[in-house]
């Protein structure tokens, strides 16, 4: 049987690779659990025609934090991973709250509308977050963007690992499309 490397005994594009899968997992609870105290009332409901939004930050902020935390540990920064992680956590809702502060969308606001400053943090947190990791790499980002690409830590080989892989991501993709479409539905 196969055993995980310790991310410390990777080289920096299979770290990078490991980092991004494990917050992969972090952020589904990140996703769950704003909803849930949403819900109940411990912490604001964003915009009430779409009911996901906290969840939607949360799972943001989580995978951000989780990444810098991952990567701090790879470079032995953790004080560095922390603070970053804080403020990837903190971020995506911040910045939403903001933005529906200042512009008071409508309850038929399009999905561009109410997720444009998650999807703005997301992307900024994560190219951020690529750079430090290559400065700190002693890499370029464009020769750790090559190693990424070619790098094969992780993927399935065998057959059944990969038949899995694709089964788990139809089905994921098809309870978020289930999502979407029932906050959609819900908001008219």
């Amino acid at each position: 049987m196969r055993t995980a490397k310790p991310l410390r005994d990777l080289p920096p594009s299979s770290a990078w690779n490991e980092a991004v899968r494990r917050a992969v997992v972090f952020s589904i609870g990140g996703f769950f659990v704003p909803n849930l105290l949403a819900n109940f009332g411990v912490i604001p409901q964003l915009h009430q025609s779409f009911q996901f939004m906290p969840g939607v930050c949360g799972a943001v902020g989580v995978f951000s934090m989780s990444l810098a935390l991952f990567i701090g540990q790879f470079h032995h920064k953790l004080i560095q991973g922390m603070v970053l992680g804080i403020a990837g956590l903190v971020l995506p809702y911040s910045a939403t709250w903001l933005w529906f502060w200042i512009t008071h969308p409508s309850s038929s606001a399009s999905l561009l509308q109410l997720f444009g400053p998650t999807a703005i943090v997301a992307i900024g947190t994560y190219l951020a977050f690529m750079r430090w990791h290559a400065a700190q790499s002693a890499l370029g980002t464009g020769v750790l963007a090559e190693q990424l690409l070619s790098d094969e830590y992780g993927k399935p080989k065998a057959k059944w690992e990969q038949l899995t892989l694709r089964v788990c991501t139809a089905i994921g993709l098809a309870v978020m499309l289930i999502l979407i479409l029932s906050s959609l539905r819900g908001g008219q």
